[in-house]
């Protein structure tokens, strides 16, 4: 595997991020992706961070977000986002970027940490069983319309 360095995303990796996002099948404007990107960099609640290679490309991202418990001290933290480029596959950089946010999460006294991961994404439940994660719970959705 190339080195990677794992950082904080800035506004400046958007188009990158955009690209990363699409592998993952999400399609969001420029606008709207500056918006999103920009509550990550702006929250002490949210982490994005990317791998980038020394020569300077994206390779991955991944999003987090705390999430305080009310029945006992300290938060959950959930990784809302995790996408490795295709080429950047099955070298390491999924689990760079992993562990850089479980260490924030801990930093930041998580009790547990949370995926939700689509029923069609099976390397991805693969990945994370691999890395500790098990199936828990039943979630429920409700569609609001904005």
């Amino acid at each position: 595997m190339a080195r990677m360095i794992i950082r904080r995303a800035e506004e400046s990796d958007l188009e990158n991020l955009a690209i990363l996002l699409s592998e993952l099948g999400y399609q969001i404007s420029e606008l709207d992706l500056k918006t999103q990107v920009s509550i990550y960099i702006d929250s002490e609640d949210c982490l994005l961070l990317v791998a980038q290679t020394d020569e300077g490309d994206l390779s991955g991202l991944i999003a987090g977000h705390l999430f305080p418990l009310i029945h006992q001290p300290g938060s959950v933290g959930r990784i809302m986002a995790l996408v490795v480029g295709e080429q950047f596959q099955s070298q390491g950089v999924g689990s760079l970027l992993l562990k850089s946010l479980e260490n924030w999460f801990t930093e930041n006294k998580c009790k547990r940490f949370e995926v939700n991961s689509g029923d069609h994404r099976d390397r991805a439940h693969e990945f994370y069983e691999a890395k500790g994660y098990r199936v828990d719970e039943r979630r429920f959705i409700k569609t609001c319309a904005t």
